[in-house]
């Protein structure tokens, strides 16, 4: 950046708030982002947006303000944040997210205060006190193992080859695009790594600091420990951010090893000080129920609620042998499975599990290829989502269980789990037509002890263990849902092939 005659009139440059103002807008709730200000004794604007001409519906009439959904004033008519853009003492302009769920975001106020800031840096000169020159090698103090430069201006990004291999870029070219780091981003650490740079422009005297994921080429997720500082000019005016970028994935993989392994060994100790008693209340059950049945006669109106007792029993006793093999996570058995054989098999047990006013249709895809599983663990995962398909039907419905062929390319990126490994799969898919859920809900379904039944109707360990048998098989599981049109999960089984 230059110095700026009084008489002149120009446009502030600034690539990095052109960048980070879409990709705010692309990772939270925003419909429109956009930053406008003019410092008119200076002669200088300020214009970045996102959409194009999103700018035109103006500032707000407050310097802060969170509009309910509904509330209309002036040009406004969504849910608006915005905060204001500061020259000194005097507000010059406005940084602005206007979205129809903006008020549902919890990043939204966090990250148009820190644009605002940014944005305020811009314009401004040195900070007060401070000495140019004791910035100017700062990173050598920090280095880690990338090092990268983001021009403010232009926008343009430099990075060293360590830089690039840690964010598994292989190409002979130096790239200069942001988007060859931010397109890389997990979706859920996006919002948190923009806040951490718009922090770096805000604040010259400690780095910014933030770990996120990221998603390789193949599918697989690592960790990255990111630091950034701002860098100014000879005139004190912000120029650039430098950072550097460490691999920090084997580090949070042994962190959440240690953690899955201290849940697994207190789930351990539960389970086993209850399972001997629970099984001898599960046998009184069960002998009695069998008894019964025995002792009346077929066409009684009573045999329908014994055999039901007798299947509620069974089930119990499925899930007691699930919380005793959290504790010992065997490896599965390296065996061919026929899933339309083990879908078929247990489809007697699936409808009763179901109950009477429930229909399980089968669709089995002809010529299915083997995979390579336990069939008991590929039961365990039919009985955990029939069972939870009941519970969301509470009037009855259908259950569908569908097979299918599958290649990773073939799913397409928008349907296939971010983490899935390339490879072709046989597709095994539960739906129902129930309640569905809510985006809240279905990003939690799969943590171990979350349930949405009432107390004492569910452990929450259904559909994590779900998710650990097919991680262990080498694939994965995806859940799908709209409230008031059901939910669809879908286990992706690696095609088997015969060991050598």
């Amino acid at each position: 950046m230059r110095a700026v005659n009084a008489l002149e009139s120009r446009q502030l440059n600034s690539g990095v708030l052109d960048i980070l103002v879409e990709h705010i807008a692309k990772t939270v709730a925003g419909s429109a982002v956009f930053i406008t200000a003019e410092v008119p004794q200076i002669g200088v604007r300020l214009l970045a947006e996102f959409p194009l001409a999103s700018a035109t519906i103006g500032p707000p009439p407050r310097a802060y303000e969170h509009r309910a959904a509904g509330e209309r004033e002036g040009p406004w008519d969504e849910p608006a944040v915005a905060a204001p853009v500061q020259f000194g003492d005097a507000v010059i302009g406005w940084a602005v997210m206007v979205g129809p769920t903006l008020t549902e975001d919890k990043d939204a106020e966090g990250l148009i205060t820190l644009l605002a800031k940014c944005a305020s840096v811009l314009f401004g000169g040195p900070q007060r006190g401070e000495s140019i020159e004791r910035g100017k090698h700062r990173w050598e103090d920090a280095a880690r193992d990338g090092y990268w430069e983001w021009d403010l201006a232009s926008g343009a990004m430099r990075f060293s080859r360590q830089s690039l291999s840690l964010l598994n870029h292989r190409d002979r070219d130096r790239p200069n695009r942001a988007a060859v780091w931010l397109d890389r981003v997990h979706p859920d650490d996006r919002a948190m790594l923009i806040a951490s740079l718009l922090t770096a422009t805000t604040d010259d005297n400690t780095p910014a600091e933030v770990e996120h994921r990221i998603v390789r080429k193949d599918g697989s997720v690592g960790w990255l420990a990111v630091r950034a500082l701002l860098e100014r000019d000879g005139s004190g005016r912000p120029v650039r951010l430098i950072g550097w970028l460490s691999d920090v994935s084997r580090a949070r993989h042994v962190e959440s090893e240690l953690r899955k392994a201290q849940s697994l060994a207190d789930v351990g100790r539960v389970a086993a000080g209850t399972a001997h008693d629970f099984n001898n209340y599960l046998t009184i059950i069960r002998g009695h129920a069998d008894l019964a049945l025995r002792s009346i006669d077929a066409a009684s109106n009573a045999r329908e609620s014994l055999e039901l007792i007798k299947h509620a029993a069974t089930g119990a006793t499925t899930l007691t042998g699930q919380l005793l093999s959290l504790r010992g996570r065997h490896a599965l058995v390296e065996s061919l499975v026929d899933v339309n054989a083990v879908v078929a098999g247990a489809e007697r047990t699936l409808s009763s599990l179901a109950g009477s006013s429930t229909r399980v249709n089968l669709k089995l895809a002809p010529e299915l290829s083997p995979v390579r599983v336990e069939p008991a663990q590929v039961e365990r995962l039919l009985i955990n989502l029939v069972v939870n398909a009941r519970d969301a039907m509470p009037h009855g419905g259908v259950v569908t269980i569908e097979t299918a062929h599958a290649s990773y390319d073939t799913l397409g990126a928008d349907t296939r789990p971010l983490l899935l490994p390339v490879a072709d799969y046989v597709l095994l898919t539960v739906s129902d037509t129930g309640a569905g859920m809510s985006d809240a809900t279905r990003a939690r379904v799969f943590e171990p002890f979350f349930t949405t039944k009432p107390a004492g109707q569910g452990t929450g360990l259904g559909l994590w263990i779900a998710r650990d048998i097919m991680q262990r098989c080498g694939g994965g599981i995806d859940v799908s849902s709209t409230p008031g049109n059901g939910t669809t999960f879908t286990m992706y089984f690696p095609r088997g092939e015969p060991l050598a």
